[in-house]
């Protein structure tokens, strides 16, 4: 059955090692539009960062992110579908982080906001190519519910504690997973990637089988086993490439641009 459907993932599958994208990938993703194939974005990152890369990849169909919290319509900015998290479940969260002294990251209304600024902060800034909005306490600055929330913490110990407590208090409010190994990225329940792609599949009455999706991290778990074809990245979190149909070679060796060419014969040259 023939391939209908391509969702590719932004960083660390689709985006190079300095989160830019290469020549040779936007030619790629353009040969196989050109062959009658949609293309389309799913990331976790917000909208306002992932807009200049569908900008250049002149993608014009919906575009999933915030891990499929927020999918948006590239051509005329509007959204399609906005699932936040509950806003008294970000409430306590919030509450509980701030206690903790844990680094949080809140996501309202396309605006990335922070209590204070660090090393994290600069990190993310640098990756997502946005500026935070510094405004003191979350909790006391959020009045509704955010599109997402983020921990990050490099500490794996104080990550597995995050997590527990994250799993034990709201396993029924809330979806966690990460895009980075130092991400916890934290959603509404029952929100994932393969949401939303289930959804436009219906729309344009593609079936699953005609579907081949792109990623490399745990947030792209879910749209990869559902896919038709799943296709891990070489630097894919091992779970992810365990699941996969298939396995690219690493971002940074342009790994999307050279699996597109030889599955679907591209005339492209990578001398």
């Amino acid at each position: 059955m023939g391939i209908k459907l391509i969702t590719f993932d932004l960083d660390g599958t689709l985006l190079d090692s300095d989160h830019q994208l290469h020549a040779k990938t936007i030619e790629a993703v353009d040969a196989v539009r050109k062959k009658g194939i949609k293309t389309l974005v799913a990331t976790g990152r917000m909208y306002i960062s992932a807009k200049p890369h569908i900008d250049k990849l002149e993608m014009t169909d919906p575009v999933i992110t915030y891990n499929g919290a927020l999918v948006m319509n590239p051509v005329q900015n509007k959204e399609i579908y906005h699932s936040p998290i509950p806003f008294s479940v970000a409430d306590k969260i919030s509450k509980k982080v701030e206690k903790s002294s844990y680094y949080l990251q809140a996501f309202l209304d396309d605006t990335l906001y922070v209590s204070e600024k660090n090393e994290y902060t600069k990190k993310y800034e640098h990756i997502a190519g946005v500026v935070a909005q510094t405004v003191g306490s979350l909790n006391s600055f959020m009045d509704k519910g955010p599109t997402k929330m983020l921990i990050i913490e490099e500490d794996e110990d104080i990550q597995k504690e995050i997590v527990e407590f994250l799993s034990s208090n709201f396993s029924n409010e809330i979806e966690i997973s990460g895009s980075y190994p130092s991400f916890i990225e934290i959603t509404k329940k029952g929100i994932s990637k393969a949401e939303p792609l289930k959804k436009l599949a219906d729309q344009y009455n593609i079936k699953r089988e005609e579907i081949m999706v792109f990623g490399d991290g745990l947030n792209d778990l879910t749209m990869v086993e559902w896919a038709g074809r799943g296709i891990a990245m070489e630097n894919a979190h091992p779970k992810l490439r365990e699941s996969a149909d298939d396995i690219a070679q690493s971002h940074i060796e342009l790994g999307v641009a050279k699996y597109l060419k030889q599955y679907f014969d591209l005339a492209l040259d990578f001398s």
